[in-house]
């Protein structure tokens, strides 16, 4: 445990997995960058699972995205799963939806959402958060 982020590192035949549990921010961001950064070197595939991570900011994003650019560039394999709502809601907001290749959650159930709070809404604002929602059910 390192200031309110748990990061569980194994390796396997498939290559290697990477759990994180708490917040990730500019505050922890340094331990799952060290743990990436280990796994990114020795080459293999890389699972990264995010359940655990309830919110994260856009420090963490930034990390996500040199880390799967990284992956592209060495032709390695990197599977991003498990964003819950307010990480999909940051990805959407800042339009990087579409940067992250990520894999369905586990255990993750998300209820319709009603849009009806939109007298109040601005129609981008409502047009981002109509993305959102499909975005959380569609891709992540």
């Amino acid at each position: 445990m390192n200031d309110g982020i748990h990061v569980t590192m194994s390796h396997g035949p498939e290559g290697t997995f990477i759990t994180v549990a708490g917040e990730l921010d500019m505050d922890t961001c340094p331990t799952l960058h060290r743990a990436t950064a280990a796994a990114a070197a020795n080459g293999t595939p890389l699972r990264l699972d995010l359940n655990g991570v309830p919110f994260m900011d856009v420090i963490a994003l930034h990390l996500l995205l040199d880390l799967q650019h990284d992956f592209q560039r060495r032709q390695a394999p990197l599977a991003i799963s498990g964003f819950q709502r307010q990480p999909i809601r940051l990805l959407a907001l800042t339009s990087s939806d579409h940067l992250l290749h990520c894999t369905p959650p586990r255990n993750v159930v998300f209820p319709p959402v009603s849009l009806e709070l939109g007298s109040r809404l601005t129609p981008a604002r409502r047009h981002r958060a109509a993305h959102a929602v499909d975005v959380a059910t569609r891709r992540c």
